[in-house]
């Protein structure tokens, strides 16, 4: 059969439009490690779509570590350390919640299991603002924040009924003291609804994931060995979210057909390059965890 040219050019726009995957050239060295900010107390109903809301459950609070030849990267910051002294500053939310708030999950204890402190991060990756994700972005004022222009505006003012998740003394942390030229109290580089290959050679790139929240990031990070996982963030609540399609409660989904198309993109990347995905609060998941020292590499 003979196509015409208008035809052939349909067809040629099309393949062009086909995003290949290319394989990343994972330097030798990197290593992904698992931290641990406590955990919390909830129904599983209150994150995942018809789930019980009884019993309760405790969900972990998971950080992560990449450490790759040109700088180190963290992803989340978990639970705000001050809450280890002064369970007020999460207002009512200390007592819904129940976290533990001991001293062994402070940032600097974590970070102590890999030998690092917080000026030894190079980024700090916020998959979102909610005080169990950026509660102690404050604590890195010598790593650049990366985080969505939109997520920022979102933490400071956030739409109704989505305001009790965000701590405002978190997202005051951000702002520079009065007369300051620059808004920006630390450095940050911040995204205009976009992706970002931060050290641009393929192996941890920044994706954009709005759904859970107005600017919400996953970041995928390809290991030499392990191949491609993906931090998840919120963007999935549970393992079973992505693999059976569950949504999550409505009541702390900003966009929910966002959060479906998430899942969604994670399992083309599973078809498409083998990705594994870790999320931050399946607490069967997070047994299986390899915990800091331990490493994927």
């Amino acid at each position: 059969m003979k196509l015409s040219k208008t035809s052939r050019l349909a067809i040629a726009l099309w393949c062009a439009s086909i995003v290949i995957p290319v394989a990343a050239e994972s330097p030798a060295g990197m290593r992904l490690y698992v931290l641990n900010s406590g955990s919390l107390s909830l129904g599983k109903g209150a994150l995942q779509n018809l789930a019980p809301m009884e019993p309760q459950i405790r969900i972990p609070v998971a950080m992560f570590v990449i450490k790759h030849p040109k700088g180190n990267v963290m992803f989340d910051t978990g639970n705000n350390d001050k809450i280890i002294d002064d369970p007020s500053y999460w207002g009512p939310n200390f007592a819904a919640l129940k976290p533990v708030n001991t001293p062994e999950v402070s940032i600097e204890s974590q970070l102590a299991r890999i030998d690092m402190k917080p000026d030894d991060i190079t980024y700090v990756v916020v998959s979102h603002m909610h005080l169990d994700h950026g509660g102690n972005v404050g604590k890195f004022p010598n790593s650049t924040l990366i985080i969505q222009r939109d997520e920022i505006e979102y933490a400071m003012f956030p739409d109704e009924p989505f305001a009790g998740a965000f701590i405002p003394g978190d997202v005051a942390e951000l702002r520079s003291g009065v007369g300051e030229k620059k808004p920006n109290a630390i450095p940050m580089l911040v995204l205009e609804e976009s992706d970002l290959d931060i050290f641009g050679d393929g192996s941890i790139i920044v994706k954009r994931a709005r759904g859970h929240t107005k600017g919400g990031q996953m970041l995928v990070v390809r290991l030499p060995n392990t191949g491609t996982v993906i931090l998840t963030g919120d963007a999935a609540y549970f393992r079973e979210n992505v693999t059976k399609s569950i949504p999550p409660n409505i009541a702390l989904a900003y966009d929910p057909a966002g959060i479906m198309r998430g899942y969604e993109w994670i399992r083309y990347m599973m078809a498409s390059e083998g990705a594994d995905f870790f999320t931050s609060h399946d607490p069967d998941v997070f047994k299986a965890y390899k915990k800091a020292p331990e490493y994927y590499d």
